[in-house]
């Protein structure tokens, strides 16, 4: 409560939950719906206001003429255009009217759940869900709800699921999740046998996302265990690909691990990675297994 002269301001700490409260109950009885979003032919009536309210897609979009807005096409004025500041401007398209939207690109299960937490402040979630609701977030640019899938994916990381969970995080950039979960990686990793390593390392998509990840992560499983270990390494190093590594990354991080300087099979896959970048106009001439 505040004083000024002989006016006092009252602030109601139950106004904004109230005014939730009754927008969720107008969308539940879809009254006063005023735009009506399609995705994957699933209809959803909405208010503007909430959706700009919460996405700064919708608010460049409501507050734009759609003769400005390519990908928005009016039946009355037989226009098309798309808001300036959209997140992504394929994907939104084709919309029979500004009150009428086709939301190519978001799925309907997506979208529903979107719209859940815009009406709610609640947003359910779960792995099978979870990647929906990060692109539809992405394209109409929700960050709050992105933040909450990336806490969500971050608290679920386990030995069972880590791996659809970096798949998940590689897909859209999520840096923090994808490091998290390799850990779990790792920790699995360290616990192969030598068939099961090259396994790993002969898969295809691999597990990581680049040739030097492949590699560090050998020369873990080959230090767990130096003693048992060690003479698997030329083995293992046949299988990766240096040549994909970038030369600055094959002097600081390949070449200052001591085996791929002592082993003479380690010391001539290395060789022929520098030889390859050193002479970049006939790598056409060299193409082998490790640059492929």
């Amino acid at each position: 409560m505040s004083r000024s002269g002989d006016r006092t301001s009252t602030f109601d700490p139950t106004h904004s939950d109230t005014l939730l409260h009754g927008l969720n109950l107008l969308w539940r009885k879809q009254l006063f719906c005023d735009v009506t979003l399609t995705a994957q032919g699933q209809q959803f009536h909405c208010h503007k206001a909430v959706l700009a309210s919460c996405s700064q897609y919708f608010r460049s979009l409501f507050s734009s003429h759609p003769l400005n807005n390519e990908g928005i096409s009016s039946k009355e004025q037989g226009s098309s255009g798309t808001p300036a500041s959209s997140p992504d401007e394929k994907l939104l398209a084709s919309p029979r009217s500004i009150n009428n939207l086709v939301l190519q690109g978001c799925s309907s299960i997506g979208l529903r759940l979107v719209l859940e937490y815009l009406y709610t402040a609640n947003v359910t979630l779960s792995l099978d869900t979870v990647e929906e609701v990060l692109s539809v977030s992405k394209i109409l640019n929700i960050p709050q709800i992105t933040k909450l899938s990336v806490q969500f994916l971050n608290d679920q990381i386990s030995v069972q699921n880590y791996k659809q969970i970096c798949k998940i995080a590689a897909l859209h950039g999520l840096d923090e999740t994808k490091k998290l979960a390799n850990k779990y990686l790792v920790e699995d990793v360290l616990l192969l046998n030598f068939e099961e390593m090259c396994a790993m390392l002969d898969a295809l998509p691999p597990p990581v996302e680049s040739e030097l990840a492949l590699f560090q992560m050998s020369v873990l499983w080959l230090e767990h265990d130096r003693e048992t270990r060690m003479h698997y390494a030329p083995d293992l190093m046949k299988r990766l690909r240096f040549a994909l590594i970038p030369a600055p990354e094959l002097v600081e991080r390949v070449q200052s691990v001591d085996f791929m300087r002592s082993d003479p099979v380690c010391q001539k896959l290395l060789l022929d990675a520098m030889n390859y970048h050193l002479m970049p106009f006939r790598q056409h001439c060299r193409q082998s297994v490790a640059s492929r």
